[in-house]
């Protein structure tokens, strides 16, 4: 089966990590695969050190997450062609961009498969009402035309199904991230001190809302409770975090981007996510793979990676076994805060569920299975003869 991947750009981030593992674990499956994907704009991180060179990979360098007619339309030709030389199977686009240009292109290709996967929803809280209305009617066309749509959970399948309309429910299907765990798995439970140390890992873009993080550490100055916070991460949104470690310092230390953020995570007790919008954060699935609990916003997906609902009296607050769910408002988070710092014992606990919680759901054998049992019934559909005889099947759970 010859399977060609696209993505809009290798930047900081889930999608990145998660394409380049298939791209070269499929490979090392029987699957002939190849990946596209764009440049990154000037000051995001990139990921491109990930790949390897038996990682088959183009650059498409007109494909960028920038909505600009000629440039996309450049792109578009520049996908169109590949797939006219390349023939493949199946095309399965990743990220918004990536999902417009690359389904366009296979369309026109006449690609037997197409599959797109929404690793977040790009339609609310990145543009002006006008334009994700625009948007929103482009990606119900495209729909039309895609065999499978694939969400990271079931709050995105909710959201783009039965709120935005982008296509039934029965072209969704559930394929959550699956991710190598092993280093977060390894390190030791959070030891809890005198001073309770707490994490933000991410890009510093306007949708990840940093601000939010740094008016929770404003909120916690008159605490009883000595907090430390530590930020892991770049983008356009640096300046805040400049600002405040200036203010804020010694109690706010800024990281910067790390490849490896597990000696960072192993000093922190929780994690914080504050985001707008979500898909399913790596972050906060690292981060529970290592026995920290989370506090977050309810933002898409994020309302997926809870698990055993708990009974607390924290204005606001939902709390469940392995995580906290809070409304965006600093002083709600300093309440949670406060909370934890009353009773440590507790991080440790929830830690502990986070961590089984994480190690069950989020494996990269469970998300190469649902993906190979996706592309062989899709096939199966197209084609005159059974996906299952090209390839060897790969039953959920089972290695081949």
């Amino acid at each position: 089966m010859r399977i060609v991947r696209i993505i809009t750009r290798l930047n900081i981030g889930g999608p990145a990590i998660q394409v380049v593992f298939l791209n070269r674990e499929m490979q090392s499956r029987g699957y002939e695969t190849l990946l596209l994907t764009g440049d990154c704009e000037p000051g995001e991180g990139e990921m491109d050190y990930l790949l390897d060179s038996s990682s088959p990979v183009r650059r498409i360098h007109h494909l960028s997450r920038s909505v600009s007619p000629l440039r996309n339309l450049r792109a578009l030709g520049q996908v169109w062609r590949i797939l006219r030389e390349v023939r493949p199977d199946i095309v399965h686009t990743h990220t918004a961009m990536a999902g417009c240009v690359g389904r366009a292109a296979a369309i026109l290709a006449g690609v037997p498969v197409i599959v797109h996967t929404y690793h977040g929803n790009s339609l609310r809280h990145y543009f002006s009402r006008i334009s994700s209305h625009v948007f929103r009617n482009i990606e119900r066309a495209l729909a039309l035309r895609t065999d499978v749509l694939c969400a990271l959970s079931p709050q995105q399948v909710r959201e783009l199904s039965d709120e935005m309309r982008i296509a039934p429910r029965e072209k969704f299907r559930i394929v959550t991230l699956g991710l190598d765990l092993t280093p977060y798995l390894a390190i030791p439970a959070p030891g809890v001190g005198e001073v309770i140390r707490v994490g933000w890992f991410g890009r510093l873009v306007d949708v990840k809302n940093i601000r939010l993080f740094l008016e929770t550490i404003e909120a916690t100055k008159d605490s009883a409770t000595r907090f430390e916070f530590h930020v892991v991460g770049d983008g356009p949104d640096r300046g805040y975090v400049e600002s405040a470690v200036r203010r804020l310092s010694p109690r706010l230390i800024w990281h910067g981007w790390k490849q490896d953020i597990t000696p960072i995570l192993a000093a922190c007790d929780l994690v914080v996510q504050t985001s707008k919008n979500e898909g399913t954060p790596v972050a906060l699935i690292q981060g529970m793979a290592a026995g920290r609990p989370f506090i977050s916003t309810p933002a898409g997906g994020v309302v997926d990676m809870t698990c055993g609902q708990r009974r607390d009296s924290t204005p606001g607050a939902s709390w469940f076994d392995n995580a906290v769910l809070v409304p965006p408002d600093p002083q709600s988070f300093a309440r949670v805060l406060d909370k934890f710092a009353q009773s440590p014992r507790s991080i440790r606990a929830m830690g502990q569920a986070a961590r089984t919680f994480a190690a069950d759901r989020y494996t990269e054998r469970s998300l190469l299975a649902s993906l190979d049992l996706i592309y062989r019934e899709s096939l199966q559909r197209k084609l005159k003869h059974p996906a299952k005889a090209l390839i060897p099947s790969i039953e959920p759970g089972r290695e081949s």
